[in-house]
């Protein structure tokens, strides 16, 4: 009897490890070609499995995709949702939101690429919708609460606004990658502090 629990805990593992390969895989070569261009045996090859395998476990590219990216996605919007931040005073919640915003788009750089090119199906490409609603929504409670402190300069509306234009992940994409690179937090620290506070 323990043999066979073993056994089942030992290949549901196998299972889960195997999924997880395929579904990072499937992520990387739509984020290094494109959907468009998506190859079910190149992302065999780079799962170390058999093409067939990709296929049991999701029949079409689509589908593929979809699972691979809503897996993420879903990861990522439950971090989102539960951030809370911990400091006390205007400044260091500020703070804590660009850290926060530059921790998750690092992490997910390459869900965040593939969702913001654009060339996915309707169905996929309605989760950065999803993402995005739930960043706004993190942003709004956060300058919301900065606004009873009575820490904010300008009216709550005018600050949500310019927290979501700031710390959208297009906004993030061209900070990181242009100029600014790794000061890009701090500037657009800089900028919402001096615009908000």
């Amino acid at each position: 009897m323990n043999q066979r629990r073993y056994v089942q805990r030992e290949r549901a593992r196998r299972s889960a490890r195997t999924s997880t390969a395929i579904e990072s895989a499937a992520l990387r070569e739509v984020s290094r070609r494109g959907y468009a261009n998506l190859r079910v045996s190149e992302v065999a090859r780079r799962a170390h499995v058999a093409p067939r395998t990709v296929y049991l476990h999701a029949p079409t590219k689509e589908r593929l995709v979809e699972a691979a990216l809503r897996g993420r996605a879903e990861g990522l919007i439950g971090r989102i949702e539960r951030w809370r931040p911990r400091g006390e005073g205007a400044d260091a919640v500020l703070g804590e939101l660009i850290a926060m915003h530059e921790r998750e788009y690092r992490a997910e750089s390459v869900l965040l690429e593939t969702l913001v090119d654009g060339a996915l199906p309707r169905d996929v490409a309605a989760l950065l919708r999803e993402l995005d609603g739930v960043r706004l929504a993190i942003i709004t409670r956060t300058i919301n609460d900065l606004a009873r402190r009575g820490g904010l300069r300008v009216r709550p509306s005018d600050a949500i606004a310019l927290a979501h234009a700031l710390l959208s992940y297009p906004t993030w994409r061209t900070a990181l990658t242009g100029p600014g690179r790794r000061r890009a937090p701090r500037l657009i620290y800089g900028a919402l502090r001096s615009a908000l506070l």
